[in-house]
């Protein structure tokens, strides 16, 4: 096969040649990895002449037509510039153009291609094309709007036009110089006296208010995706379903209204056996997401009957209109995801293998085709429960966001962004054409994972996103931006570039894709100003040139973990952290303090074998030993810690909650813009929340904190941490 076309097309579809990995190798991108990326794409490159009529196509396209699907504009650039591509015979056409903005303003003019700048021009099918640029006469508003060129034979074209600001939006607090902190924690490991096993919205928004006594300005969580509430064993936050709905095991199923209202739900509840599985659940080490998804269920079930009896099915009532209104501003996009929800749980009920999508009969594949349609007609009062279900997670995530800023939380709520979804899930079947589903996201070899990792995700294909003007990519930022003052950005590398996998092939087989990397920054930038959040981006791992020079440009923080901040044989002194970042000692990933002072995360990759060569977990237990002698010597020169304190794995408690609360006072004398605690650290507790590179055999998102939420928050160890960080404290008023 004559390669030469297969290489241009993978080039022009944005498969990178070949990439350094962690070692310092340069690992080449086989004609294979670039074949089954591309059909991935939806390019046929089965045999010579498919790559030949596929290339000719690709390279063609623009050139067919007039405009391009979108075009996003930077506001302090002046007035945006389209690129209009005319055939010949059309040049002499008087052109009618509008812009019609989103607010409504709709602006108008006429053109004629002659009278235009020709940028570039091309024999297309015979005939001659030429690229014209008219300048609007004024910039639009910030937003999402559509441009419409109307022919004089009847004819029109459209284009959607984005107008983006400079800057993500920045706290005027942070803007000027301030320095917050605030509290990280997995809101499902949060322990309390009246949840039902699992952390709650209810639990945040108790979280939320306490914090701020303490002079907390935020409260980090872990993704709130909606999940797989049908497959309760698929509990992972950074694998969803959908990242545009929430995950509706966070309900409090006592604060429901309807739950006050339903004297089946009651009586449900209050049944002794009921009870008797309910303090297992509230007294599990674990989280036992199958036994909990269970309770609140059956009890939500009941809550659901006795809204739509009193709420829908006699007259409206105003709860009823407003879950109407919750319909409506949902949209397609919300009735697509309690459509397959109610879908899943049908087909669910005949077989177990039934859970993905792509075994459902053919018809139910298309969730716009009529089977679909037919079935949520048939089934409305089992979709609207799913919907319901949204709706109520909905209000109580604002309630927890408004607790926070009553409180007087400048920032309040900091939500989490993963980096893509499950192609089994809700989201890839509502978005399959926007999906590339025969490969998985993943990252090369790296000091978080050796063997490279592959997360099982699916990825949005870059061409069809921009196909689509990138509305699904904004969709997913606003809606995770949501009763939220901040944002963090999953694998922030994406915008840039996104390390795919072939399916069944090892996570070091992989290959970078290029992304729309300054449109993508326009879209988080947009999202952010809009909503007025703050956005943080995870900037670990193997990052681009530049990239981090963008983020700050663009106004996003990056991400700094102490135990990576390292220079030559020391760790950076605080003067030395990245002012525009938000700096932590550790992550989700990583064991918390104690553990990782123990080497916990080593001895478990050792017992579990997943060292590619035992050799280099021998190499990183001594590089563990020599990273707590850097520790202790930075915070001796800080004068934080004594210069004789032991740099040995075994700490006694005392000693423990002395090194936290050192770390913290060391962290917070740095010029980062945001400081986050976590619970785990404070408390002196050796858990690694997740261990990447493993599914069942670590309890991954699964660890509960040992006591309830209100002894964590007056516990002096975490006190001890806050007022090291009272100087970082906003201030009310």
């Amino acid at each position: 096969m004559n390669l030469d076309a297969l290489h241009r097309l993978a080039e022009l579809a944005g498969i990178e040649e070949g990439w350094w990995d962690f070692f310092g190798r340069y690992r080449q991108v086989p004609a294979e990895t670039k074949q089954a990326f591309l059909a991935a794409m939806g390019f046929a490159v089965a045999t010579e002449e498919e790559i030949a009529a596929s290339l000719e196509e690709f390279e063609t396209r623009p050139w067919r037509r007039w405009l391009e699907p979108v075009l996003v504009s930077v506001e302090k650039n002046g007035p945006p510039e389209v690129v209009v591509t005319v055939p010949q015979p059309c040049e002499d056409d008087l052109v009618a153009w509008t812009v019609e903005e989103e607010c409504g303003t709709v602006h108008r003019g006429k053109w004629c291609a002659r009278d235009l700048p020709v940028v570039a021009e091309r024999d297309v099918g015979g005939l001659r094309h030429r690229r014209h640029v008219f300048r609007l006469p004024g910039t639009p508003m910030w937003g999402v709007h559509r441009l419409r060129l109307a022919m004089p034979d009847g004819t029109g074209q459209e284009m959607t036009l984005i107008v983006v600001p400079a800057r993500a939006y920045l706290p005027d607090f942070i803007d000027d110089g301030g320095r917050l902190w605030g509290y990280a924690t997995q809101l499902y490991a949060l322990r309390s006296e009246r949840n039902w096993g699992v952390g709650d919205f209810t639990d945040l928004a108790e979280l939320g208010r306490h914090a701020a006594r303490h002079g907390a300005a935020a409260v980090g969580v872990n993704p709130l995706h909606a999940l797989f509430a049908n497959r309760p064993e698929r509990f992972s936050p950074y694998s969803p379903s959908s990242r545009v709905t929430l995950n509706v095991a966070y309900i409090d199923v006592e604060a429901v209204p309807d739950f006050r209202d339903s004297l089946e739900a009651r009586r449900l509840f209050g049944s002794p056996g009921f009870q008797a599985r309910l303090a297992v659940a509230r007294n599990a080490e674990l989280v036992h997401y199958d036994e909990v998804g269970k309770l609140k269920f059956v009890v939500l079930e009941a809550c659901w009957k006795s809204f739509s009896a009193n709420h829908l099915e006699q007259a409206e009532s105003e709860r009823g209109a407003a879950f109407r209104q919750f319909q409506r501003e949902g949209g397609r996009l919300a009735e697509r995801f309690a459509t397959f929800e109610a879908l899943q749980e049908f087909f669910l009920r005949q077989n177990a293998v039934d859970g993905y999508w792509r075994n459902w009969p053919k018809q139910y594949q298309d969730p716009d085709g009529a089977a679909v349609a037919a079935f949520a007609q048939a089934n409305r009062r089992r979709v609207e429960f799913f919907w319901y279900l949204q709706w109520l997670a909905n209000i109580q995530l604002a309630t927890a966001q408004e607790a926070c800023s009553n409180a007087g939380m400048p920032v309040g709520i900091y939500r989490d962004l993963g980096v893509g979804i499950a192609d089994d899930g809700a989201e890839a079947w509502a978005n399959q054409s926007l999906l590339c589903l025969g490969v998985s996201v993943g990252a090369p070899p790296d000091p978080l994972n050796l063997a490279g990792q592959d997360w099982g995700l699916a990825p949005f294909n870059p061409l069809a996103l921009r196909e689509a003007a990138y509305q699904p990519f904004l969709q997913v930022l606003e809606a995770n931006m949501d009763h939220a003052g901040a944002m963090r950005l999953d694998h922030a590398m994406s915008l840039q570039r996104l390390y795919w996998v072939p399916r069944g092939a090892r996570a070091d087989q992989g290959a970078y894709v290029r992304y729309p990397v300054e449109e993508m920054f326009a879209l988080v930038v947009l999202a952010s100003a809009r909503r007025r959040c703050l956005v943080i981006g995870e900037d670990l791992g193997t990052v681009p040139d530049g990239f981090r020079q963008r983020m700050e440009a663009a106004g996003l923080l990056g991400y700094r973990l102490m135990v990576f901040e390292k220079d030559g044989d020391r760790m950076k002194r605080p003067a030395e952290l990245t002012e525009h970042a938000l700096v932590a000692f550790g992550t989700h990933d990583l064991p918390s303090l104690a553990g990782w002072w123990q080497g916990m995360d080593v001895g478990l990759r050792r017992r579990l074998e997943l060292y590619p060569d035992p050799a280099m977990g021998e190499r990183e237990a001594a590089e563990r030993a020599e990273d707590r002698r850097r520790l202790v010597a930075a915070l001796a020169a800080e004068g934080l810690l004594a210069e004789d304190f032991s740099d040995g794995p075994d700490l006694d408690a005392a000693r423990l909650s002395r090194l936290a609360v050192a770390i913290h006072a060391y962290l917070g004398r740095s010029p980062a813009k945001l400081l986050m605690a976590q619970f785990e650290d404070a408390l002196g507790l050796a858990l690694q929340m997740n261990l990447p590179g493993t599914t069942d055999q670590h309890p991954n998102w699964r660890s509960r904190y040992p006591m309830p939420l209100a002894e964590m928050l007056g516990d002096r160890r975490v006190q001890a941490v806050a007022e090291v960080l009272r100087e970082r404290a906003w201030r009310q008023g």
